[in-house]
């Protein structure tokens, strides 16, 4: 090992703190808290490089006609100054060999395209509908910092986040007769009256704000529904809040600063797979995974040091299909 004579006691101890001041951070200096899984959307897919790949195709086909076309050209000269008779190139437009390379180029650019629309259709990332009533999360959940449970209660306890009553909403809303907020702005720039955006809630549930009493039957709200789900997909939002604590964010983006809220992640079955792979279960201390004792043992022993999902058979097909 080489010396360093020049370093003194003090500057060894130094350096062995910063040393295990480092070992004791986080795996990928995220901040304290992230959801571990939000790295996964933001991961380069697999099949995002393949447009770069058929563009370098197509252009190295280009360069080969072009090669070709210059081979020929340079032929006949070469054949001219020899003094040999040269039969007339056939034009590009009637050679039988161009017009096949010309085919299996368009039929490559033409089967990716088609498979690329095959395997989006029913996904909906970014997604964005105009909604009945303008509804600001980053106002609620950023803002005035309301929990996503205390509206989408049965998260934690059903298959479905659930939509919110009106009565939740009034909760709030029966005190708060009007927006006194920072501005708001649909996402094409136009600017949003609050106080008009909570008149229409009143609206829809017949309450009277200055009678202080509902004052008609209510009507329910009719939301568009943003986030779906093929019908042979299984989802549990209760099994991943509570059992894999997963954080709203993870799949549904910074929730808390959307105005309008849109489709964060595309849903695909690649999306779900490599989020299972990638994200750790809080394992420790959670009766949810009491049964696997194999595991158990194994992380106490040292032979593993995380959990993943993939591990407790998250990959299975019979975990989202059935």
């Amino acid at each position: 090992m080489t010396a360093f004579p020049a370093l003194k006691d003090a500057d060894i101890d130094n350096i062995l703190a910063y040393i295990s001041a480092e070992a004791a951070k986080p795996a990928g200096g995220g901040a304290k808290g992230a959801p571990e899984a939000a790295g996964a959307g933001a991961k380069e897919e697999p099949g995002s490089n393949s447009l770069l790949f058929g563009i370098i195709t197509l252009i190295l086909a280009i360069v080969a006609v072009i090669l070709m076309q210059i081979n020929s050209n340079l032929n006949k000269l070469a054949a001219e100054k020899e003094g040999h008779e040269k039969t007339e190139p056939v034009p590009f437009y009637k050679n039988k060999a161009y017009i096949a390379l010309c085919i299996v180029v368009l039929f490559v650019i033409g089967g990716y395209f088609t498979i690329q629309g095959a395997i989006g259709l029913g996904r909906q990332q970014d997604y964005m509908p105009e909604q009945p009533i303008f509804y600001s999360h980053k106002v609620h959940a950023g803002i005035n910092q309301i929990n996503c449970l205390y509206c989408h209660s049965s998260a934690e306890k059903s298959k479905h986040a659930m939509i919110p009553s009106e009565n939740v909403c009034m909760n709030c809303h029966k005190a708060i007769t009007e927006y006194t907020g920072p501005e708001l702005f649909t996402a094409e720039g136009k600017k949003v009256n609050g106080t008009a955006e909570i008149q229409k809630l009143y609206n829809h549930v017949g309450w009277d704000p200055k009678a202080g009493r509902y004052v008609k039957a209510g009507e329910p709200i009719e939301w568009i529904k943003i986030h779906s789900l093929p019908d042979h997909v299984y989802f549990n939002h209760s099994q991943h809040v509570v059992a894999g604590k997963v954080q709203c964010q993870t799949c549904h983006g910074e929730i808390q600063k959307m105005d309008e809220v849109h489709q964060f992640a595309d849903l695909s079955m690649g999306w779900c797979v490599n989020c299972h792979r990638n994200t750790k279960v809080q394992f420790a201390e959670n009766n949810y995974y009491s049964i696997f004792e194999k595991l158990h043992n194994d992380v106490k022993e040292g032979k593993v040091k995380d959990v993943t999902v993939e591990m407790v058979g998250g990959t299975e097909c019979q975990k989202c299909h059935y």
